[in-house]
C-alpha cells in the first residue's frame, strides 16, 4: 500500500491502556505532495475545508478522495454538518459516497442550488453498484453488503488499499426496487455477478463479504469459477457456514438489525426487544448517517433483513477451487455462539486450498468500525497484493 503521506515523529503516542493515540499524531501536510491541485474559490473550497476539518488535516486538494484520506460513513456525517453551517445548504450524507472529492461534491451542490438536478437524497448511493473509488489501474475489489443490505460500511476501507485499486460496494437491489425478490442466495449471487461484470467483464476478480455478505461472495466466486473466470481472492469477514438449525430458533431482532449498520451501536445492552419506532427514535437521538430513517424505513429494511438471513440459513455452499481465501474473525465473542472459534475451519469443507485466518480484536458488529478496519484493511491489502504478484501472467 502506498501511503498518502509520511510524517516522521520522535515517538508514537499511546493512550493510558497502551493503544496508539491517533488524536495525538501530527496531521500530514497534503498540500506539499506532488499532484496536489488547490480547490477553486466558492463551493469547492468550502467542501475542501469541511473535509480537512473533519479529517484533522491541514489541507485537502480538489481531487482528493474523502475516503482515501481516512473518511468513513460516520465521519461523512460531520462533513454534512459542517457544510450546513458554512454554506447554509443541506447536503445529504449519501452524496459523499458518490461525490467523494471536493470538486465533484461542489459540482453536485451547485447543480442542486441551480435547480438543474433534483435533491434525490440517497440517489445513486443505494444503487446496486456503489463506486467507493472508481479510478485505478489495478484489479478492482468488490465488497458485498452484510444482511442490512447496505455496503456503506466499507467506505472506511479505501484508505488502507493501494490508491490505484478501484473499490466498489454492492448494495441490495431491494433498496431501489422493493418488489425485487430472490428465490435463493445463489439467485442473488447470480444478480451480483452480472453487476460486477458491467464494470469488469472478465477476471481476475477480488471479492470481499462481511457477515452474510461473505456467503454471497463465496457463492459469486463459485459461479465465476464455473464460468471459467479467475477468482484471485475471496475474503470473508466473520461469516458463518450455514447450519441445519431450524430458522425459527433465532429470528433476528430489530436490535440485531441496527448492529448491522456498519458498526453503529444504537442500542444499549439489554435492549434487544425494541420496536421499529423505538429504534427510529434512538437513531435520531444518536444523529449521523441513519438519523433520517423512519419507522417505515426500518420496517422495510427489517423485512429484507429477515428474508436475507432466511436465505443464508437455507443456503448450502458449493465447493470453491482456485481462490486465495482470507478469513477475518472477530476475536471477541459478542454473539451467543459457542462454536464461533471454528467458523474459519468450517469453511475448509467448501474451499480447496488453504484458508488464511486473521483474528481481529473486536466484536462481530464492529468489524467495519474505524477500529476494526484499521486492522482488517492493511491485512486485506497485503492479501490481495500478494495474490496479484503470485498469479500475475508472466
Amino acid at each position: 500500500m502506498v501511503p498518502a503521506a509520511v510524517v516522521v515523529v520522535d515517538g508514537v503516542p499511546v493512550t493510558p491502556n497502551g493503544k496508539v493515540d491517533r488524536a495525538a499524531l501530527p496531521a500530514p501536510d497534503f498540500a506539499a505532495r506532488a499532484g496536489f491541485r488547490a480547490p477553486k474559490e466558492g463551493r469547492e473550497s468550502a467542501v475542501a475545508a469541511a473535509f480537512a476539518a473533519q479529517l484533522g488535516v491541514e489541507s485537502v486538494g480538489a481531487d482528493d478522495n474523502f475516503f482515501a484520506l481516512g473518511g468513513n460513513s460516520l465521519t461523512a456525517t460531520g462533513v454534512a454538518a459542517r457544510l450546513r453551517e458554512s454554506i447554509s445548504t443541506e447536503v445529504p450524507v449519501e452524496w459523499i459516497f458518490t461525490n467523494s472529492t471536493p470538486e465533484s461534491l461542489a459540482h453536485r451542490i451547485e447543480a442542486r442550488e441551480a435547480d438543474t438536478v433534483e435533491n434525490d437524497g440517497a440517489g445513486s448511493a443505494v444503487a446496486v453498484l456503489l463506486p467507493l473509488r472508481a479510478n485505478g489501474s489495478r484489479t478492482p475489489l468488490f465488497c458485498i453488503h452484510p444482511a442490512i443490505g447496505l455496503a456503506w460500511c466499507f467506505s472506511g476501507l479505501v484508505q488502507y488499499l493501494d490508491d490505484d485499486r478501484p473499490v466498489y460496494g454492492i448494495n441490495s437491489p431491494a433498496l431501489t426496487d422493493p418488489n425485487v425478490r430472490f428465490e435463493s442466495l445463489d439467485d442473488l449471487a447470480h444478480r451480483y455477478v452480472r453487476e460486477i461484470r458491467a464494470v469488469q467483464p472478465h477476471g481476475p476478480y477480488h471479492l470481499l463479504g462481511y457477515s452474510v455478505g461473505g456467503q454471497i461472495a463465496h457463492a459469486m466466486a463459485v459461479q465465476l469459477r464455473r464460468d471459467g473466470d479467475d477468482v484471485r481472492t475471496l475474503s470473508m469477514m466473520d461469516t458463518r457456514v450455514p447450519t441445519d438449525a431450524p430458522f425459527d430458533d433465532a429470528m433476528p431482532t430489530v436490535a440485531s438489525l441496527l448492529a448491522e449498520f456498519g458498526g453503529v451501536e444504537a442500542v444499549d445492552e439489554g435492549e434487544s426487544t425494541i420496536t421499529a419506532e423505538q429504534a427510529a427514535r434512538l437513531l435520531r437521538a444518536k444523529g449521523g448517517l441513519f438519523a433520517s430513517l423512519t419507522p417505515d424505513h426500518l420496517e422495510t429494511l427489517y423485512r429484507e433483513y429477515r428474508e436475507l438471513v432466511h436465505a443464508a440459513r437455507a443456503h448450502r455452499p458449493s465447493t470453491l477451487e482456485g481462490a486465495a481465501v482470507a478469513y477475518f474473525s472477530a476475536a471477541t465473542d459478542s454473539l451467543d455462539d459457542h462454536d464461533r472459534g471454528t467458523w474459519a475451519a468450517d469453511w475448509t469443507k467448501y474451499n480447496i486450498g488453504e484458508i488464511h485466518e486473521y483474528r481481529i480484536p473486536t466484536r462481530h458488529e464492529q468489524m467495519t468500525s474505524p477500529e476494526g478496519l484499521s486492522v482488517v484493511g492493511p491485512l486485506l491489502n497485503r492479501h490481495v497484493n500478494l495474490a496479484d504478484r503470485e498469479r500475475a501472467p508472466e
